[in-house]
């Protein structure tokens, strides 16, 4: 747009200047309200004059003095001082004259102007409370829709001289909803119909500038909207219910029905007001401890996320593990409400781990881990709910019921994708070892293979197709190592017969497996752990001075075979040619 000195030419000054001097001038002499007037109605009709004869200049600068004049008329004075009947009575006038007049934009500005005058008077006068609320958010709509009808400049001046009430009385609105008041419906219903004249007007594309992202007028609205109706439902618990289930299905609905332009618009305001409703419900709930509605809430909440799971598998990788959550704090609420015991809520929450796995069995790499993680933190509190029983056999078996579920899962994913699940396998064989270490613990057993046989096995396990395939050695030797190696140890150390003999047995079972089946770690570990348990046997019954000579003697041949091998330093060296 060019600069305002290139546009205005000399007329419209001498103009401007003097339209401030006759304003001015009749207000700083006092006019009485009568001569006020009858200058605006002078001002008025030449103004009517100007736009016969085409002076556009001419009819815009009379059109605003006679507004002047006739605001300063009616401003203190006139047949209604002090009160909204004046300005609105002029507001009136000023809207017939811009009917009949359609050219000159000043007479609608004037009306709006007189307009926002009529209504501080309203808001003044009107005492505090339900019934100045509903004055403030009445003011919002008639802003709003006027701006729908306005043209461009009308428009967005309404729009910006709008935003105050609107605000006023949507904070009005929201807390005498809140309020639990006689007028606490009325409030909450004029405050969603002030949101949704909102969204109306971000529809319409002369202020859609001034309103921000496209996101953050529906945003807004939903959000008022749904503190509006939650504080109307904020009662009682049953109320408190209602309210979050509404949020659920007014988000779960627009999400599913809306398409088009109006899932644009629609949908954010949906589910800001759901989650908003929602997060309300909770609240008061969690205050209340109205633990048993609360848990209800909860399984309500997960119905329509198992429906959209169920039937849109583009949304399965959120919906599940939505409705996952949901139903596990459901379950875990339900102890505190007496509707479970706890024994019941870990078998719960256990089977809900197990819907989680074979719900993200069936997803994509990259989308399974918020429906395994939710599944994990079920699992987590099934063992919690289960050792608050006191019973030891309980937990192993909630352990390793979710430990076999968990590998048997890592290796459906291995299967699937080459790779993939090695974490998952871990876990499943740690959850497996501490089963049985729990009912070894809960046995008294002293034996140390109690414990060293299981965390063998569970290291087998963690390593599972490489068993198979690929180097034998990091996959088989650490578990085979911690099963011999204490063994070993102790059957050397501690007197007896029957240990001596189970680990030769265990250890020629290995031996002659590994042989079998090509692997050469099980060989060698089967060999080394039979080698070593001899020696020890025969060091042990040897006398002391025989058995420390054997001892310093192997020592010797190990390290003269190895300098030998590899010669360092003076090892290399004659004796002859020492000093």
């Amino acid at each position: 747009m060019p600069a305002l000195s290139s546009r205005v030419r000399p007329p419209q000054v001498l103009l401007a200047v003097g339209a401030v001097l006759l304003v001015a001038g009749a207000v700083a002499t006092g006019g009485a309200t009568g001569g006020l007037l009858l200058g605006a109605l002078a001002a008025g009709t030449a103004s009517a004059w100007a736009s016969r004869r085409d002076l556009s200049g001419t009819r815009e600068t009379l059109a605003a003095v006679a507004v002047a004049l006739a605001v300063a008329g009616v401003a203190d004075g006139g047949p209604f001082p002090g009160s909204p009947a004046g300005p609105a009575v002029l507001a009136l006038v000023l809207v017939g004259v811009a009917r009949l007049q359609p050219g000159p934009l000043t007479w609608p500005l004037g009306a709006w102007a007189v307009v926002q005058l009529a209504a501080v008077r309203a808001a003044a006068d009107v005492p505090a409370g339900v019934l100045r609320t509903c004055v403030l958010l009445t003011l919002a709509l008639g802003g709003l829709a006027v701006v729908l009808g306005a043209r461009t400049t009308l428009a967005k001046i309404a729009l910006v001289t709008t935003v105050p009430w609107w605000v006023l009385g949507v904070a009005g609105g929201t807390g005498a909803a809140w309020s639990a008041g006689v007028g606490a419906g009325i409030s909450a219903a004029l405050t969603v119909v002030a949101a949704a004249g909102l969204l109306v007007v971000r529809l319409e594309p002369s202020v859609s500038p001034l309103l921000g992202p496209p996101r953050a007028i529906p945003v807004l609205a939903g959000g008022v909207a749904g503190a509006a109706v939650a504080g109307a439902l904020s009662g009682s618990p049953a109320s408190a219910v209602l309210a979050g289930y509404t949020g659920v299905l007014l988000a779960a609905g627009a999400a599913a029905l809306l398409d088009g332009w109006r899932r644009g618009l629609l949908l954010p305001a949906a589910l800001a007001a759901g989650a908003v409703l929602l997060a309300s419900a909770l609240v008061q709930l969690l205050v209340d401890t109205a633990w048993a509605e609360l848990a209800l809430l909860l399984v309500l909440t997960a119905l329509p996320a198992v429906l959209v799971a169920r039937w849109r598998r583009e949304d399965r990788p959120a919906a599940l593990p939505a409705a996952v959550g949901c139903l596990a704090a459901a379950a875990a609420l339900a102890v505190p409400a007496g509707m479970l015991r706890p024994e019941g809520a870990a078998v719960v929450l256990s089977v809900l781990y197990a819907v989680a796995l074979a719900g993200a069995a069936g997803l994509a790499a990259g989308t399974r881990g918020r429906t395994t993680g939710t599944g994990a933190v079920a699992a987590v509190a099934a063992l919690g709910f289960a050792a608050a029983t006191g019973s030891p056999s309980r937990l192993a078996a909630h352990l390793a019921a979710q430990g076999l579920l968990t590998w048997l899962w890592a290796v459906q994913v291995h299967r699937r994708v080459t790779g993939a699940g090695g974490p998952a396998r871990t876990a499943g064989a740690a959850q497996l070892v501490l089963a049985a270490w729990v009912l070894a613990a809960s046995a008294g057993t002293g034996a140390v293979e109690a414990y060293t046989l299981p965390a063998a096995a569970g290291l087998l396990l963690a390593a599972g197709p490489r068993l198979r395939s690929g180097p034998s050695q990091p996959a088989w030797a650490p578990g085979l190592l911690v099963a011999a190696v204490p063994s070993v140890v102790l059957a050397v150390a501690a007197p007896g017969v029957l240990r001596p003999l189970l680990v030769l047995a265990a250890a020629a079972g290995v031996m002659v497996g590994g042989a079998a089946a090509g692997v050469r770690t099980p060989l060698l570990v089967g060999a080394g752990t039979a080698v070593a348990l001899a020696v020890g046997l025969a060091v042990t019954a040897l006398p002391l001075p025989l058995a420390g000579a054997l001892v310093v003697g192997t020592a010797l041949l190990a390290l003269g075979a190895r300098r030998e091998l590899r010669p360092v330093g003076g090892f290399a060296e004659r004796v002859a040619d020492m000093r």
